[in-house]
This record gives C-alpha cells, structure tokens and sequence, in this order.
C-alpha cells in the first residue's frame, strides 16, 4: 500500500477520532483530511506534480503533516531540511536534490528567495500578504474540491530524499519510496513494538529527521494519535506525557537521560507509558539500568541506519542479561559481521555490520556509484562495527565512518573543518567527538594557530566562522589548541589519536552550567 492509501484507511474508519494533538490543539481525522487536502489542492494549483522535488523547511507542526500526506497523494517528493540550515547548505540541498519548490517558515523564506530562480517558495505565514515573490500558504482561506486519493501512485515512487549530510559540501540525498515508509512504519515499528490504534504515540525529534516523520507519521497509518512537541525539553515531554497519557515512543538516547535527570527532580505521572524504545546512539551501561528502573515499562534498545532502518532490537526480557548488546535482527533482517574483505567473521570477532532487509533504501539520489559501493549483492554496508555473541546478540563497538551523532542528528565532521580550516588565522584543524552525558556525542574542535597569531584570536576567529555558517547542531560545543596534529610518515592525519588524547574530555560542562544542568 501507499501512504496515502493507508492514511485514508484510517480517516474513513476514524473520523472523528483524534488523529493530531499540537500546543492544546485537537485535530481529529476528518479535519486532518480535509486540511491535507486542501495542501494537496493548493500544491497542485501552484504546479506541483508528480515527481516533483519539494523543499520542506518548518518546524514541528501540523503543517509538516499536511504537506508530507499531500506531497504523498500528489506522488511528489519532499526533501526535509533543518530550518538552521545556512544559504550555502541549502544551496548545496537544493542542486542536489533537483528541487524545484520549497515550503519554508516566514522567518526563513529569504534563505531560498535567490536559490530557486523562477520557482515556487511556499511561505507557512498568516501575518503577511503573498507578492509576486512568493506564494502565501493560508489553509483557512483555501477553497478546494481536490479529492484525495484518485492518483495513480505506485508504492516504490520515489517519496522523501533525506540528506546525509544537511550542511555544507557534498550532501548524499537517501531516496525512500512510499512502500519503505510504509514497511518502517507498520512491520518495522508497530507489529515489532505492538503499537495499535489504541497507542498515542509522541515525536520531539525535529520532523526534518526520519525519526521525527517515523513517529508524527505512522500513527496516522495504523488509526492512532500523534502528539507533537514543537521542540525538545525534558519538562515538556514528561508533561506531555502526563496530560496526553503518551503510551509509545522513540527517543534518542541523549534525550532519554535529559528526562531521566529530570524525572529523578520532579513529581511526574508517566505511569501511561507501555513502551519506550531507545535508538540513534548507543545508551551507556548506567543509563540503561536508569532506564529500566525509572521508565516502568517496557523498555527496548534498537541499533539501526537511515540507508536501513531497524536493524537489532534488545527486548527487555533480555536487558538484564545483555545489558551491552543492541539486541538480535528482527525476523525479517539477516545480518553479518564481515572483515575488509567481506568475509564474515568469527563470533566475538569485530567487524563491520552489513545487513540484508526488505526496509533498505532505495539509493542514493543521482549517486549510482556511491549507491553500488553501499549495496552489494542486496547487503548494505554500514560502515558501523560491531560483534555478535554465540546467543546472536549484536554489541555495537563504533563507526567506522567519521560520524558524530549529536542529540540523534548526525554530524560530519568534514563539514565542520571546512569552515574552520577557512579562517585566515588558522593553520589547520581537526573535529572529533567526544562522548557526553547530555547529547550522547559533543563537537569538539582542535585548532592549529598559524603561527605568530594568539591562540585566542585563532578561537574567535573559528567561533564566529562557525556560529555564521553551521546549523546548531553542527556547531562546536568546545574548542581546543594545539601546536600540531598528530600525523603519520606520510603526513596523514591520525584523528584516533586526538580521541585517545581527550577521552573524558567534558565538552558540554560551560553549556550544562548556564542552564542548571548537572
């Protein structure tokens, strides 16, 4: 089935159940319908067609949903972006991608006024009139008679491009068909975890994450309720909890233990929750018995990729005795562990995790080669390594790739040094990341002063290059200097050095004080 296809099967069976809740509003499957299509009427009005790439800039919101279920019905394409996204990096987005439209926030509409000549900028606004420039987005005032559901669309077309890297340099947009959604969503998430249309499930992930659209999204294909947090903060999410009866979600890890540490300070009733699922980074041994003891529910650690989804789930029958491993493949992933030369390994021997699964991606758009690099003979390289035990539970042991996960988002560091490397008042530069009790992973940039200049000014320097073109996410949490970086013979960097050098290093500590943060 389609997405849309799926999600009509609910709002007829459910129409006036709630299907969205967003800051107290209550939007029941019938208004969600008619609001999606309106979207979908509005799109098309403006000459979206199928196939046709979309830029989706906004904040969580109901809006994201219109657009992703009548971009869904149209047969269209969104690429979801982060709103902090520099020009360059939405530059780089855009020619990627091939988008010839976007949906933006007002706030941010100027980012793409000079990057989609002659095109179509879609602006989330009530305040101000549309001009010649843009395209004002107003639902009340849509009046449509597009009837959802009535395109021909097949379940492979091409649906969302994700970007790998969402800043600078040489993004990797990751295509998923309806179909991928729909098998991640349902077979990958609902019947793995037992979510039904009983569940109200919650996203605080950004929705430009696959996350994030994962949990606002497939509670609409199932006929359950999705409540949606604009942002991250603890306190709103335990109260959310609290006075929506949250019954499941996916949480990032670093987000996991801003709640626990929260939790262990307040008085919350989350005694609705019946299953939590912990993913995009490893949680640490101590907060995951936190886990266990404090969230008295059902508690499961998945180990996964965006090219894959779901790879490994720890069910919590097996968290005590386990407590290390990310679990076993799901029944329908078969798994390896391979050396350089794609033979697999001995059990307890680390290698790279390569895996066979009907929810991969369908490639890497306009990347044929970077496509046939990834995929070979249907397994999908990771680039992560790992090890299994004789019982076939799966113990992550770090990536291969050069890869920081910040609060679940992934950050590259090449992006990073790019911008650093670009001041005049450094020599060279390196960016790690470091292990951190509040985002899982921290940025931390190591900066080579060109000589003659004051390491301060070599750091205001960096800081203000990187505070000017980086989303927030990508942005250094801590900075050091060095007289130089640690090189081999031939002059090639040994970044495994500088991560030895500051194992332990506390990244966050000036960030946690200013917030109260312990």
């Amino acid at each position: 089935m389609t997405v849309i296809e799926c999600f009509l099967k609910q709002s007829d069976a459910y129409p006036e159940k709630t299907a969205v809740i967003f800051e107290n509003k209550y939007i029941s499957y019938r208004e969600l319908k008619e609001s999606v299509c309106k979207t979908a009427g509005f799109l098309r009005d403006n000459g979206v067609e199928k196939g046709a790439k979309i830029i989706l800039s906004l904040s969580n919101s109901p809006e994201f949903l219109y657009f992703m279920l009548a971009a869904a019905d149209i047969g269209a394409v969104i690429v979801p972006l982060s709103i902090t996204l520099s020009e360059k990096a939405l530059a780089a987005a855009i020619k990627s991608s091939d988008a010839s439209f976007a949906v933006v926030e007002r706030g941010n509409a100027s980012k793409v006024f000079n990057l989609l000549d002659n095109k179509s900028i879609f602006i989330v606004s009530d305040k101000l009139p549309a001009d010649n420039s843009e395209l004002l987005f107003n639902l009340p005032d849509i009046d449509t008679h597009y009837a959802l559901g009535k395109n021909e669309i097949e379940p492979d077309i091409d649906y969302i491009l994700t970007m790998t890297s969402g800043s600078t340099g040489n993004p990797k947009p990751i295509i998923f068909s309806q179909k991928n959604k729909v098998l991640r969503g349902i077979d990958a998430c609902a019947e793995l975890y037992g979510v039904t249309e009983e569940d109200v499930i919650i996203t605080a992930s950004p929705m430009y994450h696959s996350l994030g659209q994962r949990l606002a999204l497939f509670p609409l294909m199932i006929g359950a309720s999705t409540v949606i947090l604009k942002k991250f903060m603890p306190e709103l999410w335990l109260e959310a909890v609290e006075k929506y009866k949250i019954s499941f979600t996916i949480a990032v890890s670093s987000h996991l233990e801003s709640i626990l540490r929260k939790l262990k300070q307040g008085n919350y009733n989350i005694s609705s929750l019946k299953t939590i699922v912990s993913s995009s980074s490893l949680l640490k041994n101590d907060a995951k018995l936190e886990c266990l003891k404090y969230f008295n529910c059902d508690f499961h650690e998945c180990y996964g990729t965006s090219e894959v989804g779901i790879v490994t789930n720890l069910y919590p029958k097996d968290a005590n005795i386990k407590l290390k491993s990310v679990g076993v493949p799901l029944p329908f992933v078969d798994m390896k562990i391979v050396d350089d030369n794609a033979n697999q390994v001995s059990v307890g021997e680390v290698g790279e995790i390569i895996c066979s699964t009907p929810t991969l991606f369908s490639g890497y758009y306009k990347l044929p080669e970077k496509t046939l690099e990834s995929v070979v003979d249907g397994y999908f390289f990771t680039g992560d390594l790992g090890k299994v035990d004789k019982d076939g539970y799966l113990y992550f042991c770090g990536r291969k790739k050069e890869l920081i996960i910040v609060g679940g988002t992934n950050v590259y560091p090449g992006d990073i040094e790019e911008i650093i490397n670009a001041c005049s008042e450094v020599s060279e530069c390196a960016v790690i990341g470091v292990d951190d009790s509040y985002f899982g992973e921290a940025v931390l940039a190591i900066i080579v002063p060109v000589k003659g200049i004051e390491p301060k000014k070599a750091l205001r320097s960096a800081r203000k290059a990187c505070a000017g073109a980086l989303a927030d996410y990508q942005q250094p949490m801590a900075y050091e200097t060095l007289e130089s970086l640690p090189k081999n013979a031939l002059g090639k960097l040994m970044k495994h050095k500088l991560c030895e050098q500051f194992i332990g290093y506390d990244a966050t500590a000036k960030f946690r004080a200013l917030r109260g943060i312990k």
